[in-house]
């Protein structure tokens, strides 16, 4: 799957679950308005382009073990949306920004440079 799918799945999968999520600007990150349900006002924003998110996605080994049937992209995919999970309900007040990790995904009070690609 090419990266721009990817990215466009990772939205779609932050859709479900009674969740809100979109594109930002120039596809360089993504919104999140609303997590199983609860608001998020400001909203919680992602910081992951479409070419980030597959070489992370790319890297993650061993997926096939926790999703047996499944693409390895797409379990992948499967186990960061885990990782924004802890990241989101695991986030003090005042960090609202998502950024990628080396062992996951971390919540903090502010963006990172923009040439920045982890914590």
């Amino acid at each position: 799957m090419d990266d721009t799918r990817l990215f466009t799945e990772l939205v779609y999968r932050l859709n479900l679950d009674d969740g809100s999520a979109d594109e930002a600007p120039a596809r360089e990150g993504v919104l999140l308005h609303r997590w199983r349900g609860r608001g998020l006002d400001p909203p919680y924003v992602l910081h992951v382009d479409p070419p980030t998110l597959a070489e992370h996605l790319r890297a993650m080994e061993d997926i096939s073990e926790l999703f047996p049937n499944t693409p390895q992209e797409i379990g992948a995919l499967q186990l960061f949306l885990v990782h924004i999970e802890e990241a989101v309900e695991t986030a003090a007040e005042d960090c609202r920004h998502l950024v990628i990790g080396p062992a996951g995904v971390y919540a903090r009070p502010d963006a990172p440079p923009r040439t920045d690609r982890g914590v």
